[in-house]
């Protein structure tokens, strides 16, 4: 009973915590109610917030829950985290100037406003806005049923996941609701210093606690479950299966409609570069020591249990350190979880307001857009709570899914970016190939080898360049890249954007 008051007292106060970071303060509050503010928060946004905000991305919920049940029974194969989070925050490095440019230049606020600039076609825009939406939504669903399971271990098994779920759900959609990414950003922020303390410090000192150090605990594995240590874990994964998870995870980052509204609200490319930098370095070091500690997991059968219901990280942090860590590490992945899904949320109802309301409703203003995007988000966090509700199977074999049609997402944002033969022919029949290819082999195709995401995106790239040479160029595309080179060569376009940079921030 003890466990059960520390662990509430200490969520309850992080909650408090959160409502008043949100409501409260003069960071969380919107300065003009546009749907501007609303998305971006001006784009002016330093450093360190876009750095919480950008490694959202990877720190889940469901990476404490459902990956870390994962390595304890498998464990090798899950270090594909450790390579595909590093390797997609080093393309984000590399292809965010051109996206944060366009952003400030011609006003962007979604991943659909992109496209629409880049390929100048309506309904493949509502298109794609529809697609990215779809594919997108079963990660909230997969995170707020994540979080209630977290809940009910946090608690002893005293408070329902499904409460526990409603419970996130409310708190997050209300401070949503209230200040979008504004309020999304201060609370990413004090997130982000719970979830470093906790990870450069509790997990190695869990490490050491349990094992006595890293050296006794791989000791431990190779003892009881040597084919742990190997990528196959007795045949069941390939090499190509592993490097598929990494290919598609590391491509898929990008291919996120949340990852454009990160790169816009920062307020220059200098520090989008710079977040991708240290996004890069801090998950590689997190995943590896989090995975590392799953999978010494195995020497106690009481973790082990744990780990069928997917709760596992928490069997582990109550063993080591006792119902203040894992109160503590609980509110790490509550804060985890809150990240994810606000973000994406919050670009969700923006691009229902932008890009199926705003097109077919001439003259609407930024207030009556503003407004249409948070009736969206509510009706959207509603029906992403109540799914979230139901029964799920393993979390991260969604999740899986999911990154498998993200990922056929990039070959057109790439080729956007620096080909400039890049149409919309291209597009949307890449696109659509490329997702068809991964449904039916990932439906009929060998379970042990090349995912249907791999076999997707050759389809998806070998389509899009012969789209590129059938099809002539379209005119505008010049433009578009003369942009680019102004701001490198150091024109006026970038004394404009640099100084409105500065202004914002």
């Amino acid at each position: 009973m003890s466990g059960v008051v520390v662990t509430i007292g200490l969520l309850a106060v992080y909650f408090a915590l959160i409502i008043w970071a949100a409501f409260c303060t003069n960071t969380g509050r919107m300065k003009e109610n546009t749907i501007e503010e609303f998305a971006l928060g001006s784009r002016g946004m330093g450093f360190f917030i876009v750095l919480f905000v950008m490694m959202g991305l990877l720190i889940t919920a469901s990476t404490f829950a459902s990956w870390f049940s994962w390595a304890v029974h498998e464990g090798m194969i899950v270090q594909y985290l450790l390579v595909y989070s590093t390797l997609g925050f080093l393309f984000s490095y590399v292809f965010a100037k051109k996206i944060w440019v366009w952003g400030r230049k011609f006003n962007l606020i979604t991943q659909p406003d992109y496209l629409e600039l880049r390929y100048r076609c309506r309904p493949f825009t509502l298109f794609f806005g529809a697609a990215s939406i779809l594919i997108e939504a079963p990660w909230v669903v997969m995170e707020f049923a994540a979080m209630g399971k977290l809940m009910n271990a946090l608690t002893y098994g005293s408070l329902d996941a499904k409460v526990g779920t409603f419970i996130i759900g409310v708190v997050v959609i209300s401070y949503i609701l209230y200040s979008g990414m504004k309020a999304i950003a201060v609370t990413e922020l004090i997130q982000g210093v719970i979830s470093s303390v906790a990870i450069a410090v509790g997990l190695f000192v869990v490490v050491y606690r349990l094992w006595g150090g890293f050296g006794p605990l791989f000791q431990a594995i190779a003892r009881i479950q040597p084919k742990n240590l190997t990528i196959s874990f007795d045949g069941t994964y390939s090499y190509e299966k592993w490097s598929s998870f990494i290919v598609t995870g590391g491509l898929g980052i990008m291919g996120w409609a949340s990852f454009f509204s990160r790169i816009y609200t920062s307020k220059s490319v200098l520090d989008i570069k710079r977040v991708s930098a240290w996004s890069a370095v801090l998950s590689f070091i997190f995943s590896g020591v989090l995975i590392i500690a799953a999978m010494g997991s195995i020497a106690f059968p009481d973790i082990v249990e744990a780990a069928a219901s997917e709760t596992a990280f928490f069997a582990m942090a109550d063993k080591a350190l006792g119902p203040w860590f894992l109160a503590f590490t609980g509110i790490v992945v509550v804060a985890a979880g809150m990240s994810m899904v606000s973000v994406i949320m919050n670009s969700h109802g923006v691009i229902i307001a932008e890009n199926f309301i705003k097109p077919f409703r001439e003259g609407i203003s930024s207030e009556e857009r503003l407004k249409a995007a948070r009736w969206s988000l509510l009706i959207y966090s509603v029906l992403g709570i109540g799914l979230a509700l139901l029964e799920l199977p393993r979390l991260y074999e969604i999740a899986l899914i999911v990154y498998e049609g993200i990922a056929q997402v990039v070959p057109m944002l790439v080729f956007s970016l620096y080909w400039r033969r890049s149409n919309k022919y291209g597009a949307f029949i890449g696109f659509m190939a490329g997702l068809t290819a991964a449904i039916l082999y990932g439906v009929y195709g060998s379970g042990t080898h090349w995912s249907g995401g791999v076999i997707g995106l050759v389809v998806n790239v070998v389509l899009h360049v012969a789209c590129g040479y059938i099809f002539p160029k379209d005119p505008h595309v010049d433009d578009l890249f003369a942009v680019i080179q102004e701001y490198e060569e150091g024109g006026v376009l970038t004394r404009q954007i640099d100084s409105m940079g500065a202004e914002a921030g």
